[in-house]
């Protein structure tokens, strides 16, 4: 069954517009994972001052960060259609 033309009062869908400032979005999004790595590495290493882990707290820390900064990233980059 063939399409129905579309009306000129029908928006498409929200997936095939452009998002305004794609760059920037991107920009903050490599800003929040490195903010994940920076303050998980954190907690880490006062995790090892604290218990005396050293240095499986730093390490356990930053591969939080990295894992949830990731997440963020690839989220974000699919959002916006890259």
């Amino acid at each position: 069954m063939p399409e129905s033309p579309r009306r000129d009062d029908e928006s498409p869908p929200d997936r095939n517009l452009p998002v305004p400032f794609g760059w920037v979005r991107m920009y903050v999004a490599v800003l929040e994972c490195l903010g994940y790595l920076a303050l998980c590495g954190f907690l880490g290493y006062w995790l090892d001052q604290r218990r005396g882990w050293s240095p499986w707290g730093l390490l356990l820390g930053l591969m939080l960060g990295t894992a949830f900064g990731l997440y963020r990233l690839l989220h974000e980059s699919k959002r916006i259609g890259l």
